[in-house]
């Protein structure tokens, strides 16, 4: 098996884990998104914390979220704390929210190239759009 490890990329990457209940990873996306961040990895598990916890007979196993952001770790500090502030982690029992230093990468698109793609293919679709406005104002002239 051949691996290639690029050490630019070796100790360049945080791995961001905010846990939180079930049913708001998508707030910690889009925050982290509003903060810079270009995608996530959502999980599911259940929380051990309160598991003695009973109403009516029934045992309640309380559902999680796990949300990993891979991000540069100049870029880390900014998220999480976009990701605090617009989902209430700052409160008590909200969840929580922590990093931890990668490494090493294997497999990740460098995100300028990620960038430059998604500003190429926006260009293409304003180029379409104009174009498509134009014909259809040519269409009505006639």
């Amino acid at each position: 098996m051949k691996t290639i490890e690029n050490e630019k990329v070796k100790d360049e990457f945080e791995l961001i884990i905010a846990v939180i209940g079930r049913g708001f990873a998508d707030y910690v996306v889009f925050s982290a998104r509003e903060a810079g961040a270009t995608g996530a990895t959502i999980l599911y598990g259940r929380g051990t914390a309160d598991s003695d916890k009973h109403v009516m007979g029934i045992s309640l196993q309380p559902e999680r979220e796990i949300v990993l952001i891979l991000v540069k770790k100049n870029e880390r500090r900014k998220i999480m704390q976009e990701i605090a502030e617009k989902t209430s982690l700052l409160e008590e029992g909200r969840g929580l929210c922590f990093s931890i230093p990668v490494s090493s990468v294997y497999g990740l698109k460098r995100v300028t190239e990620q960038k430059k793609e998604q500003i190429k293919k926006a260009k293409e679709l304003q180029k379409q759009v104009k174009l498509e406005k134009k014909s259809a104002k040519t269409t009505k002239s006639k």
